[in-house]
């Protein structure tokens, strides 16, 4: 498979954050990495350790370098996997005039209007009951579920001079459903227990956004574009990979890192974004107990 190929197979996989941290767990897995847990017991990383931490929609991979990282310094490129969106609210049906419809709020750095009109599917995370815990799991609706409807321009005869101005509480609802017996109750808890195989009330909570369901695409009269979503920033995350997987003929002299984080979008200041302490949890494992 060609490098552009291999990009756009991982922008296709990737229609929310934990799916492209869940990709690049899976490619990490292929190449001899071990995932490893934070809550276990911290123990020596000899020369050549691959491993990861995964962490919702962030992760970090590392390949542990012949010389020690405390002499040595630590090679460590950044990126983000979470893109400008439209998320699911907590309660989003909206019903009214023989509609259900989605309510959407905008996550990121949104261009609302270029979300109006287009095939949209649902990508994301699902608590869901297990026993007396719950477990999560990755959901991905590749089919077109939900539409941000747009105005017929006789409805809005000055959107092409004014530029369409989108209300995001009132206009940004997107069309879901009639309403009928099939809508009765909740038909986003009924869609999501089908999609992964659970009872209805064992459906907790979500972390899921819209995506636009149309693929990675080669344009161009000479072929010399790519046309996708989320370049924002899984051109970073897959050129990360690469830099990685390009270390993995030997051992590297120096220890080499990725960290992929989530919530970018909206100022990184969580527990898995940029400013939370993944990456310094981390880099003290490789360091050792005795550098942190």
């Amino acid at each position: 498979m060609s490098d552009l190929a291999d990009f756009r197979t991982f922008l296709d996989s990737s229609p929310s954050s934990f799916h492209a941290a869940a990709t690049a767990a899976a490619r990490l897995d292929q190449d001899g990495f071990v995932r490893f847990d934070l809550a276990d017991p911290a123990g020596s990383l000899p020369a050549g350790t691959r491993g990861y931490v995964l962490r919702g929609g962030s992760i970090v991979a590392f390949h542990i370098g012949q010389q020690p990282a405390i002499d040595a310094g630590l090679r460590i490129v950044a990126a983000h996997t979470d893109s400008p969106n439209l998320r699911l609210k907590p309660r989003p049906l909206i019903r009214g005039n023989g509609w259900v419809r989605l309510g959407l709020e905008p996550y990121g750095g949104v261009l609302l209007a270029t979300w109006t009109d287009r095939d949209l599917g649902i990508a994301g995370r699902v608590a869901v009951r297990d026993g007396l815990g719950h477990r999560h799991a990755l959901v991905a609706i590749r089919r077109p579920i939900c539409r941000v409807a747009n105005l017929a321009i006789h409805l809005n005869r000055g959107v092409n001079d004014e530029g369409l101005k989108l209300n995001a509480q009132t206009q940004l609802p997107a069309v879901f459903a009639l309403e009928n017996d099939d809508s009765a109750g909740d038909p986003v808890r009924r869609l999501l227990a089908a999609e992964i195989g659970c009872a209805e009330v064992d459906v907790l909570t979500w972390d899921l956004g819209t995506f636009d369901l149309t693929p990675a695409a080669i344009g161009g009269v000479n072929g010399e574009f790519l046309f996708s979503a989320r370049l924002d920033n899984l051109a970073s995350c897959h050129a990360a990979l690469a830099a990685l997987q390009s270390t993995l003929d030997g051992v590297p002299a120096s220890t080499s890192v990725i960290a992929l984080f989530d919530h970018e979008e909206i100022g990184s200041r969580t527990s898995r974004g940029a400013d939370g302490r993944l990456l310094e949890a981390v880099l003290g494992r490789i360091l050792g107990p005795d550098n942190t």
